[in-house]
């Protein structure tokens, strides 16, 4: 299992692309943590995902912004903005490093200038996604970045690509705030956001299919175009009852949105009910804020702050909107003819190649008037755009399976599985901390990053190994345990670390909760029948929907008992279960593995744990359980501290 972190940046409908990649990367079974704003733990706890707050406030106040979506200032207003939140991003990646150790992998937008700077400092690959095709800028398909665009498809081609390759005017904004923050970190600085940071070497990510936008022969060679995600977290939020029953009264409604970020649209929303009434045709309006709701509205008009799009758009008329890439793709689903009416950003672009693909129109923002755009809401309900939307609907039937998608992310990550937590000195011996069955480097936190050379390893991915010396040898290679190693091992992954032992030259071995002897792990033959009965990865499902909640419940201050429960149930909701499952079948059939005498053995327990018996003989007896590890990981360190000098001494004079 891998630790992989999405740092998203932008309005409701930036996130859940990501919140959509982290649930099949979570399904998969990796450790998946969400950094964004503050404004968004909820949404993304629900989800089932971690979350790390950039603890700014940066993303409300370009939200706040009415600038943001004007025309010529929006850009300017999301490039400063995002340069400002570049410390953000950084400090919270750097908070989950002195925690968890360095993440496997990084993915966010181009404009998250964090993610990029993260990369240059740890080596962190990162996977830049590109949730429309503006951030391309293709010289063989120039996109609609103003109202010069059709000058410049004029040109040459030559002289395109010269132009498009000068640079962005708009990297003076935000470079300022990303020179800073390199300087802080000791990392580079880029002359040019643009020219340097747009697209990561690791890989670019286009999240919109091909017939939308074809690759371009001037797009990166590390670039994977896939499908729109059509996440709209109606598994979280289903319809209104309301809303239901409005639906149910009378013909099919015209949908209104002006997005979940635009939070200055009453205008927009005015002109709506009155091209509504104008019309003869019953509305819903999503509306974020009551203060835009407009006055007066008729009987035949429903307002609602939210609104599944997947389940709303199959029972519309049409859909006038702003051109958000996410809302645009769930009409296209649906089939529904759209209005669009961009006001910023990729809005203009999209907008445009909705018309293109005939399945819809478009009335940028500043003229959208009842004069101007009644005729062109008309035109949404003849039956040429209308049989143009549900062709294109028909493609989604043929959507991909996500598995070669993430083959190709997990493709991207670090080879190794091990993450050096605290670099150690020329004398320390390196010193692996092998977490148990079911669980990850979570495990070993707090104190346990203070050990000199430590070095937190995850359980590489399961090949099918089904005993333990074979799960042994695989992991003694993929972690790169040399001679004169120290292996710190708890539960089941001390048995590994035993078997480990007879494979190198270990300078000693620590056991918490664990043990050399078969006979001495209690719960084996009931784990093993347990696993048979039941359907783990559901049992996993549901423990991953329940996290956020559980949490909750726990309240702010729960004892480091109940924490490190919280956190094993964490930690196995995203295991692999083939392993899992297999693993208990191996302990099974181990018949134990007796140290080399010449190893030194340290041996720490839990007079109350229930798993794994605890010998007469041990060096630390604690008053816990089973997951001393965790609940009493000072008593376990301060024993390991002060046997390292002795262990380093015994190497030096055999």
């Amino acid at each position: 299992m891998s630790h992989i972190v999405l740092l998203p940046f932008g309005t409701f409908g930036s996130l859940h692309p990501f919140i959509w990649l982290g649930r099949l990367l979570h399904e998969r079974g990796h450790r998946v943590t969400v950094v964004s704003a503050g404004m968004y733990e909820g949404v993304v706890v629900k989800a089932g995902l971690e979350f790390e707050s950039t603890r700014d406030t940066v993303l409300e106040e370009m939200l706040a912004c009415p600038a943001l979506w004007e025309e010529e200032q929006g850009p300017r207003v999301a490039y400063e903005h995002a340069g400002r939140a570049t410390a953000g991003y950084v400090d919270a990646v750097e908070r989950i490093i002195a925690r968890d150790g360095v993440p496997h992998l990084l993915l966010a937008p181009m404009v998250c200038f964090g993610a990029r700077l993260l990369r240059e400092k740890h080596g962190i690959p990162l996977i830049t996604v590109h949730l429309y095709p503006l951030f391309f800028m293709s010289a063989h398909a120039v996109p609609w970045m103003s109202r010069i665009t059709h000058r410049l498809r004029r040109l040459p081609l030559w002289l395109r690509h010269f132009i498009l390759n000068l640079g962005n005017p708009l990297d003076r904004l935000a470079l300022r705030h990303v020179w800073r923050c390199c300087r802080a970190h000791g990392v580079p600085r880029p002359l040019s956001l643009w020219r340097q940071w747009r697209h990561s070497p690791d890989g670019a990510l286009a999240l919109f299919p091909d017939w939308f936008e074809p690759p371009r022969p001037d797009w990166p060679p590390q670039a994977l175009s896939w499908d729109f995600p059509l996440e709209d977290m109606a598994s979280d939020h289903s319809m209104e009852p309301g809303l239901e029953r409005f639906l149910a009264a009378g013909e099919a409604p015209v949908v209104f949105t002006a997005g979940s970020g635009q939070l200055h649209a009453a205008e927009f929303f005015r002109t709506a009910a009155e091209l509504a009434r104008q019309c003869g045709c019953r509305a819903v309006l999503v509306i974020r804020k009551p203060d835009l709701v407009p006055a007066g509205l008729a009987e035949s008009v429903y307002v609602t702050a939210y609104a599944p799009f997947s389940a709303l758009l199959p029972r519309a008329r049409a859909l006038v909107h702003h051109g958000g890439i996410g809302t645009l793709s769930l009409a296209f689903a649906a089939g529904v003819p759209q209005m669009v009416v961009p006001m910023a950003l990729d809005q203009m672009d999209n907008a445009e190649r909705v018309e293109l693909l005939g399945a819809g129109v478009w009335l940028p923002a500043a003229e959208f008037s009842v004069e101007k755009a009644l005729p062109l809401l008309r035109r949404c309900f003849e039956e040429g755009i209308r049989s143009t939307a549900a062709a294109l609907a028909g493609r989604f039937s043929q959507r991909r399976a996500p598995d070669e998608l993430l083959r190709w992310i997990e493709s991207r990550r670090v080879p190794a599985q091990v993450t050096r937590v605290v670099p150690p000195d020329a004398t320390t011996p390196p010193v692996f901390l092998i977490p148990g069955l079911g669980a990850d480097s979570r495990t070993f936190r707090g104190p346990w990053l203070e050990i000199p050379g430590a070095r937190c390893v995850e359980w590489p991915e399961y090949h099918g190994e089904a005993s333990l010396p074979a799960v042994a040898r695989f992991v003694a290679a993929a972690w790169q345990i040399p001679d004169g190693a120290v292996l710190v091992a708890t539960s089941f992954g001390g048995a590994v670390a035993c078997e480990i032992a007879r494979l190198r030259r270990v300078r000693a071995v620590v056991l918490v909760a664990s043990s050399p002897r078969s006979e001495d792990f209690r719960t084996v033959f009931r784990m093993r029948v347990l696993t048979r009965l039941t359907s783990l990865r559901l049992t996993q499902r549901l423990m991953r929907q329940r996290s956020g909640l559980s949490r909750q419940e726990c309240g702010r201050s729960p004892t480091p008992f109940r924490l490190a429960l919280l956190d094993s149930v964490d930690m196995f909701s995203v295991c692999q279960a083939d392993f899992y499952r297999a693993m208990f079948d191996a302990l099974a059939k181990w018949p134990g593995c007796p140290l080399p005498a010449d190893t030194p053995v340290l041996r720490i327990h839990g007079r109350r744990d229930s798993q794994v018996r605890c010998p007469a003989g041990a060096d630390l007896e604690l008053d816990g359980g089973h997951l001393i590890v965790m609940t009493h990981a000072r008593e376990c360190v301060d024993l390991i501290q002060r046997a390292l000098p002795a262990w380093q001494a015994a190497a030096q004079h055999p």
